[in-house]
């Protein structure tokens, strides 16, 4: 929590140092614009009964998204983000006639979000606040079923069969909100950097699991 707060200081104290240098050129509201993002999560340990635990180890993904500038202060419009961090987990058997579990492997995450946006200021460089409500899947990658074939017709190639192992999964609601910076560097590009805090309503070890994640957007603007 310690290093995630000094993070945050030096995050809004680049702020304060990069606006007392701006003109009041005033950003072009009114658009829509998509953009790439590079989403940073950091570790994060979850511990339940017994000595069971999960821990996700640091990663970086990517994902998309498509805004709408509503106004020069408000946009709106939603997003992809994915992810695969690799994680430890190991389970305690309740029942001493049982072995303990224990899995290294990789979690697949990804999540649809519709999101909202509130710029400050209407400059170049503005401080935001941003929140999403969306969609979550994690794939544990634990196969927990029979494998089985399936064949399909491919018109350009043929025809083509494979296996499939269905994996322990689980899904459900994800809120996030954050804290950011956006800085428009010229009339059709701009970048942001955003720190969000998320959470999604499954369970694990008896709680909803929670992520502290940091992106990097490159944002192109359609007029």
């Amino acid at each position: 929590m310690a290093k995630t707060f000094s993070s945050l200081l030096v995050f809004f104290g680049s702020f304060i140092l990069l606006t007392s240098a701006q003109a009041s050129e005033a950003r072009r509201p009114y658009t829509t614009e998509s953009s790439f993002r590079l989403n940073y999560s950091e570790a994060e340990r979850f511990d339940g009964p017994n000595g069971s635990y999960l821990d996700v180890k640091s990663d970086t993904g990517f994902g998309f998204s498509y805004m709408y500038n509503q106004s020069k202060h408000w946009a709106f419009g939603g997003s992809f983000d994915w992810i695969r961090p690799s994680y430890e987990a190991f389970v305690k058997a309740d029942n001493p006639a049982n072995d303990d579990f224990s899995v290294r492997t990789k979690l697949d995450i990804f999540s649809l979000n519709f999101d909202a946006v509130y710029y400050l200021l209407d400059k170049p460089f503005t401080p935001f606040v941003t929140g999403s409500l969306g969609w979550t899947n994690i794939d544990t990658n634990i196969v927990n079923g029979p494998a089985y074939n399936y064949c399909w017709w491919d018109y350009w190639g043929g025809y083509y069969c494979t296996t499939y192992r269905p994996t322990k999964a689980e899904s459900g609601l994800s809120y996030r909100v954050g804290l950011g910076l956006r800085w428009d560097y010229s009339r059709d590009w701009a970048i942001k950097g955003t720190y969000q805090w998320s959470q999604v309503d499954i369970d694990v070890a008896g709680d909803d699991p929670t992520f502290n994640n940091w992106r990097v957007e490159f944002v192109y603007k359609f007029y």
